[in-house]
């Protein structure tokens, strides 16, 4: 393995060390750059050969990868792009052989991934590794002994990980060797990622129909759905003030005034759940496992949701029944916790998500 010392060095000396990725794949047939290029969304009859100091300018014909060979892999090198750290492009890379790729940009966001048999194995954040996710969470940490992530850590140490996965050197000859230039076009999201895909959700009313007629038409229901799950997570459902928010949503013949008025009592009513979170939260321990048990975590969601509430209030026009303004991002916070309906919030608000995309 080559020291994350040298993998510094030398991502200094390739103009890397800002933002790029790194991606091995364990295939040693024939064929296999080709069909790592079109995993990428590349065209492999439109590469060329060319070397990693031909790159230290950045290239301004859109985005590219560098593709060759290393002991048994297939490596793919992106100057400040991100696609070998994607889903869409890690598991069809998988179904070739084990897959491994590291990701950093100039913000610091970064991830380190292990994909085998078509499923990401573990996937986790090379600045805070202790929450890994995927089909195995724990299957990097064997790979991880004695190397420095999170505080103190670096790329470098990504990158050896990565060769430790798949057997692939990032040494100086490989950097002097050729490597193929082929532009790429990105890979198309999935419509649901791995873990959604397969969920029971899915076999039951309505995600079944959301599924079925996936595009901008069913994105109010989603709305309307999203919302009520908020209500009932808030206990706020037979609250008089989000009863009148919906009523008055639907209705043809509310006043510019009457929303008006609708409008500040909901954000009075957001104020005082946050002034009541607050109370609850002074007297609170600082740790409280699990988060959304605390008492003051029901006021909260009850300030989120109010608030969300008057949001819609203010983006209703008079006459319009139309559908609600696109208030999931706004309900995140209020939807903690692990049960059935958090559960149906998280998957309708991914299908909202593909519904946009499809539309």
């Amino acid at each position: 393995m080559t020291s994350p010392e040298h993998l510094d060095d030398l991502l200094t000396d390739l103009g890397l060390q800002v933002a790029a990725t790194f991606t091995a794949v364990c295939c040693d047939a024939e064929d296999a750059e080709d069909a790592v290029i079109r995993a990428f969304g590349g065209d492999p009859t439109h590469a060329r050969t060319i070397f990693l100091e031909e790159c230290q300018e950045p290239y301004d014909d859109g985005d590219f990868v560098l593709v060759s060979r290393s002991g048994p892999t297939v490596v793919v090198v992106e100057y400040n792009n991100f696609q070998g750290s994607r889903e869409e492009v890690l598991r069809p890379l998988s179904r070739l052989g084990r897959t491994a790729s590291a990701f950093w940009n100039v913000n610091a966001v970064s991830q380190l991934s292990l994909a085998e048999d078509g499923l990401l194995s573990s996937v986790l954040d090379m600045i805070v590794p202790e929450d890994p996710f995927g089909a195995r969470p724990d299957a990097w940490e064997p790979l991880l002994e004695g190397l420095t992530l999170g505080v103190g850590g670096s790329w470098g140490a990504g990158l050896a990980a990565v060769e430790r996965a798949t057997g692939a050197r990032f040494d100086r000859a490989w950097a002097r060797g050729p490597h193929r230039y082929v532009a790429i076009e990105a890979v198309p999201r999935h419509v649901l990622g791995q873990g959604l895909v397969d969920s029971p959700l899915l076999k039951r009313e309505p995600f079944s129909s959301y599924l079925a007629e996936l595009g901008p038409a069913v994105m109010g229901r989603m709305r309307r759905h999203a919302l009520e799950l908020a209500l009932k997570h808030a206990d706020l459902s037979t609250h008089p003030l989000a009863i009148s928010t919906l009523t008055m949503h639907e209705a043809v013949d509310a006043s510019t005034a009457e929303q008006d008025r609708l409008r500040h009592e909901l954000d009075a009513a957001s104020d005082l759940a946050l002034s009541q979170c607050h109370a609850l939260r002074g007297g609170e321990p600082d740790e409280f496992t699990p988060e959304w048990e605390r008492p003051s975590e029901l006021p909260f969601r009850r300030a989120v949701v109010f608030g969300v509430l008057a949001e819609c209030m203010a983006a209703h026009q008079p006459g319009a029944t139309d559908c609600l303004p696109d208030i999931l991002s706004s309900l995140v916070t209020a939807m903690t916790g692990d049960d059935e309906r958090t559960q149906e919030f998280w998957m309708v608000h991914h299908l909202h998500d593909a519904a946009r995309r499809a539309g």
